[in-house]
């Protein structure tokens, strides 16, 4: 959202305030709304190009932008697969059942951003969609135009933040990549006790989640040590 008074994004406590107001849309999944901190490249980086013209006017504003993080507990995964030459390869689609979340924090985050008095809100589609609050457009054609810019992949940018559970533990290499005590199935005496443990993605900001499951499996490994 581009405001009339200096916001200077850049400057300041980050990431102050978030809202949980749509984190259990379905169950325990959903949005989570959070104010964010912003440089040039983290707020022009998804802007889609129409012109020169246009980029410099926005990059002018960058003093009076603001954002809204859609943070999305997503359900349905991706995938790492291996190719022929032995490297990893991922692929990630949003679901339907993630889609329909995302879309609903985008336009929850378009509200916000008017109702703290915005002048003009834009989202990161690839085609270019926006509105101009009491004078050009509405919360409903900013909807239209994203709908029709589309919902999947290369239809609009998207950031990862936090990645779990790509090297989960569990009780069986079937469905887990380690043990519970973090030691890969795969190859005894490698040992993962970080985000990556996680049996699937929390939703929130898992700094604790991560140390205790390090802590608690690192006490494990040196008992076993110990013990040998």
């Amino acid at each position: 959202g581009v405001f009339e008074e200096e916001i200077r994004p850049w400057e300041g406590t980050m990431q102050a305030i978030y809202s949980d107001e749509f984190r259990t849309m379905t169950g325990n999944y959903g949005v989570k709304f959070e104010t964010t901190a912003l440089q040039p490249v983290i707020a022009m980086a998804p802007l889609a190009w129409r012109s020169p013209e246009q980029f410099r006017g926005l990059m002018r504003k960058f003093v009076n932008t603001s954002a809204i993080g859609v943070l999305l507990r997503d359900r349905d995964g991706g995938r790492v697969k291996i190719d022929s030459e032995g490297n990893p390869v991922s692929s990630y689609s949003l679901s339907e059942f993630d889609r329909t979340h995302m879309r609903k924090g985008f336009c929850g985050a378009a509200k916000i951003l008017e109702a703290a008095g915005a002048k003009l809100i834009y989202s990161p589609h690839a085609k270019y969609c926006s509105y101009e609050p009491g004078k050009r457009g509405s919360l409903e054609t900013l909807v239209r135009d994203m709908d029709r810019a589309g919902w999947d992949n290369g239809q609009l940018a998207l950031f990862s933040f936090h990645i779990m559970g790509t090297a989960r533990l569990g009780d069986s290499p079937k469905t887990a990549a380690t043990d519970p005590d973090g030691e890969t199935w795969e190859a005894r005496n490698l040992f993962v006790m970080d985000g990556s443990s996680f049996p699937s993605a929390s939703g929130v900001n898992p700094m604790i989640s991560i140390e205790a499951i390090a802590h608690r499996n690192a006490q494990a490994l040196a008992a076993k040590l110990t013990s040998n």
